[in-house]
């Protein structure tokens, strides 16, 4: 199984790691010049001291911890047998301490110096001890081990405000996470919250305007399938009731002529899916690609249209007065078969007693349902998502569209114009 890692436990991993190392190499280095300062420190006692007093032969000059001697056997003997001779160097100080400094103070130190001025070469040598005896249990720290406590203490330091770092880096990074986990429909169309970094706040818009993208193609995609689905219920029904119909026509061995007459309406069924299909997939992509042109007779297609959808007058008193011409305009078939079926069928379905009156003079169309009938029944179908497709098609393909009401109905004005179009 992996492990993902966390990035804000490795970050403060590394800047701890890295940090430590820093403090504790700074550390080093101040111990070391610290043992340096002590060395030149007591290079230069021991040094103004050498020459400042008469020495001769097997009479070295002692004062408290410092020895002088023209000769190396003339020196303490705690020197001699803790100090090599042949590893004495001039000018360089050499020495041997007692214990190990860096846990607990030295119990003694021996330091020895060889020195040579105007051909004479003396040695100098100071022993130190613990200025006062320590009691049973007592201790008493190394003036350098502050350093190794302060580091510690730096180190503590630094990891608290890591932490204090990452508390406030990584709440707005929860808060970035829970908003987006929590993101609907909704709240894509409001402000952005603010999630107080700049670069946290681009990366919110980018998520926004990310989702706020998929969704729309969700909705374009619900979209076409009610559309889909409320537009092609009609050549479907004419599809499969042609079919039954020519199925028993063969049966029943009827006349040819009128068995494709059958066929040829299944035919323009099967047409009329595909330009409706090619439309509303036209409308939902949104593409600027033209829709193709056809040779339409507007009068002959609102017939036709009349008489698929005439079974919603079945039950009513309503009659239709058609007023139509022949007059051939290029236009997209599909196109204008979903406009005229969706308003006619409006009318049809919300009148329950009257009339309907459709007018078509060339490029122009107009319906007008008189409904006389106290009847409130309210059909959807076609009025909400049909009209809703229908003033879609009609803004994006840029035909003049007028819907209003009157006294008893409405009165819609379709202008068929290709001069209009996009």
């Amino acid at each position: 199984m992996k492990i993902n890692t966390s990035i804000r436990l490795y970050v403060i991993g590394a800047m701890f790691v890295t940090g430590s190392l820093v403090i504790i190499a700074m550390s080093g280095v101040a111990v070391s010049y610290f043992f340096s300062g002590m060395d030149v420190a007591m290079t230069e006692l021991i040094r103004s001291q050498a020459f400042e007093h008469e020495v001769s032969d097997n009479h070295p000059v002692n004062m408290q911890e410092l020895s002088i001697a023209t000769r190396w056997q003339d020196l303490p003997e705690d020197i001699q047998s803790r100090i090599d001779p042949s590893e004495i160097e001039l000018g360089q100080l050499s020495k041997f301490i007692d214990g190990v400094p860096l846990i607990s103070p030295p119990k003694v130190g021996y330091f020895v110096l060889k020195l040579e001025r105007e051909g004479e070469t003396r040695f100098a040598s100071i022993v130190l001890t613990e200025a006062r005896p320590r009691h049973h249990g007592e201790r008493k720290l190394p003036n350098f081990f502050y350093i190794i406590f302060y580091a510690l203490a730096a180190i503590v330091i630094f990891a608290g405000i890591l932490i204090i770092l990452a508390y406030r880096v990584s709440t707005p990074i929860r808060s970035l996470r829970d908003w987006a986990k929590g993101l609907n429909q909704e709240q894509l169309k409001q402000p952005l919250p603010s999630f107080t970094y700049s670069e946290l706040d681009a990366l919110a818009q980018i998520i926004q305007s990310s989702l706020s993208s998929v969704q729309d193609s969700l909705d374009r995609e619900q979209r076409f399938l009610g559309y889909a689905s409320h537009e092609l219920r009609t050549p479907i029904a004419v599809t499969r009731s042609n079919a039954e119909l020519l199925g028993k026509m063969i049966e029943r061995d009827i006349d040819p002529s009128k068995q494709q007459e059958v066929l040829r309406r299944i035919e323009r069924a099967a047409l009329t899916m595909t330009n409706l299909t090619d439309t509303l997939l036209w409308l939902n992509r949104q593409e600027d690609k033209a829709l193709p042109q056809d040779e339409v007779l507007l009068g002959e297609l609102i017939e036709q249209i009349n008489g698929e959808l005439s079974y919603l007058l079945v039950g009513k008193e309503v009659s239709v007065h058609l007023a139509i011409d022949a007059t051939p305009i290029s236009l997209p078939m599909g196109l204008c078969r979903i406009v005229i079926s969706n308003l006619i069928r409006n009318a049809f379905q919300h009148t329950y007693s009257g009339e309907v009156k459709i007018e078509q003079q060339q490029e122009k169309l107009v319906i007008i349902n008189h409904n006389l009938s106290d009847d409130t029944h309210n059909d959807d179908l076609g009025f909400g998502l049909g009209l809703e497709l229908t003033e879609r098609l009609m803004k994006q393909y840029g035909w003049y569209y007028l819907n209003h009401a009157t006294t008893n109905g409405r009165r819609v004005e379709v202008h068929f114009s290709s001069s209009s179009c996009c």
